[in-house]
């Protein structure tokens, strides 16, 4: 947490950097109007030398165990070494690597990182209701195989698409990413499979990208917050192992928050409310066409 105390309280050294008028939702903002050399090799330079690091590191925690408890370690030291160098990088030339890469690259990967939550944990919690889908385990165990390489390139590239800013809404999606740093590096603990904690990642999405839309002034803001609270009650509540009667009380909870805010809102724009869960459901559904395509081409079946 230190590190984001820094961050907000050193804000006030960024306002010597210009920024060209937000453009839309399609715009990012926080960027040089024109980029440099030292911009962007620094950027760059930072992203893949992190990346390249906790890609080894994890590699030899997962190949080598006779060396796993120092690779860990190397991942938890790694991870703060290059939050804070890209918070000095920030300070001195601003840019994250968004100055050559468009917005959607950063949303996606941390939408595809949902989507393979919900599909590997499938079996712990259903994904509707608490019922599954029929989900082969032998899916499930392939997917765990792979996970944590993309995740850690997800959550390593959002880190460095962004630089540093005090912002509350970029402030609140670098907590966000450190928790999930802190995921990362603790590969192969009971923390790392725990549903409460998983949880909790997968629903801080819901602050960051609320705060960010209420920080833009974008009007569509409620579709993060009803759809992203959609997954909660739809599927991640059933992982926590409540008394039936909590499930229902979220419901009841959830219904009215969507009719009060589209009151206002307008009825005529609720299907907003089917963005968010029809891009992770839909992402599951087609992961399972997926795997079954490569498992029938692969049995001959």
């Amino acid at each position: 947490m230190i590190i984001v105390f820094l961050t907000k309280f050193f804000d006030f050294n960024l306002d010597k950097f210009p920024h060209l008028e937000d453009q839309g939702a399609s715009w990012y903002y926080w960027k040089l109007p024109h980029a440099n050399f030292l911009s962007r090799i620094t950027s760059w330079g930072g992203y893949l030398l992190h990346q390249i690091t906790i890609w080894f590191l994890t590699f030899t925690a997962l190949k080598k165990p006779d060396k796993r408890e120092k690779a860990l370690n190397w991942l938890y030291i790694s991870n703060i070494i290059f939050v804070l160098l890209h918070f000095i990088q920030t300070h001195l030339f601003y840019d994250g690597i968004a100055q050559d890469v468009p917005i959607w690259t950063s949303q996606y990967s941390v939408i595809v990182m949902l989507v393979i939550l919900l599909f590997m944990l499938e079996e712990k919690r259903g994904l509707f209701f608490g019922k599954k889908i029929g989900i082969k385990k032998e899916y499930i165990n392939n997917v765990k195989k792979w996970h944590g390489i993309y995740i850690s390139w997800a959550i390593i590239y959002t880190f460095w698409f962004h630089p540093m800013e005090g912002d509350i809404g970029l402030l609140l999606g670098f907590i966000y990413m450190f928790l999930l740093f802190i995921q990362l590096s603790m590969i192969f603990t009971p923390l790392h499979a725990n549903i409460y904690w998983i949880t909790l990642l997968e629903s801080f999405v819901t602050i960051h990208s609320l705060s960010i839309a209420l920080q833009n002034n974008q009007e569509i803001w409620p579709m993060f917050l009803i759809g992203f609270l959609f997954m909660f009650v739809m599927t991640y509540q059933y992982g926590l192992k409540l008394k039936k009667s909590v499930y229902i009380i979220n419901w009841i909870l959830y219904i009215p928050l969507v009719i009060s805010l589209y009151y206002f809102r307008g009825f005529n724009k609720l299907y907003e409310l089917l963005f968010i869960p029809s891009a992770l459901y839909g992402g599951v559904l087609l992961m399972f066409i997926v795997y079954n395509l490569l498992y029938r081409l692969k049995y001959n079946k």
